[in-house]
C-alpha cells in the first residue's frame, strides 16, 4: 500500500517539478527525474507486485542500458556531404544496429517471461509508448518555437 502511494505521488509531483526547468539539453538531474517518472509510470501501469518488481527492474534496466550504449555508438554523418559509398556503409551499419536492437528486445522478452506474465510484457510495451508520447507532448508544449523536439540536433 505504501509503495503504491509512493508511485502515485511520484507520478503527480515530478511532472510539475520538471516544468520549471529551462530549455536546452537535458541536465543530469532532468534525466534522473524523467527516469523516476518512467519507473513510477511503468510500475503503476503493470501493477507489479513487490516480488515481480524485484525481478523485473534489473532485467529492464539492463535492456535500457544496452539500448543507450547502442545509441551512443550510432554514427551521425553529415547527410548533405556524404558520398554514395559512405551512405551505403551507413545503411549497412544501421541495419546491423536494428538487428542488435531486435536481438536485445528478444532477450528482454525471454528474460521477462521468467518474472512477469505475457500480458504484462505486452502492457510494458504499450506503457513505454504511452510514456514516450506524453513526454514528447510535454516537451512540445514547453517549446515556444512550436517545433518538434525530435527535429532538433543533439
Amino acid at each position: 500500500m505504501k509503495f503504491k502511494f509512493f508511485v502515485i505521488t511520484l507520478t503527480f509531483i515530478l511532472p510539475v517539478l520538471g516544468m520549471a526547468q529551462p530549455q536546452g539539453p537535458l541536465s543530469k538531474e532532468a534525466r534522473q527525474r524523467i527516469e523516476a517518472q518512467r519507473i513510477g509510470f511503468i510500475t503503476q501501469k503493470l501493477n507489479l507486485t513487490p516480488d515481480e518488481a524485484t525481478k523485473f527492474w534489473p532485467v529492464y534496466n539492463e535492456y535500457k542500458d544496452a539500448l543507450r550504449d547502442m545509441k551512443d555508438d550510432m554514427e551521425r554523418p553529415d547527410l548533405m556531404n556524404i558520398s554514395d559509398e559512405e551512405a551505403n556503409t551507413v545503411i549497412d551499419r544501421h541495419i546491423q544496429q536494428e538487428q542488435k536492437r531486435l536481438d536485445l528486445q528478444k532477450k528482454l522478452i525471454t528474460d521477462l517471461r521468467k518474472s512477469i506474465s505475457p500480458r504484462k510484457i505486452i502492457l510494458l510495451q504499450a506503457s513505454e509508448r504511452e510514456f514516450n508520447r506524453g513526454l514528447l507532448r510535454k516537451a512540445n508544449e514547453m517549446n515556444p518555437q512550436g517545433g518538434n523536439m525530435r527535429d532538433r540536433k543533439n
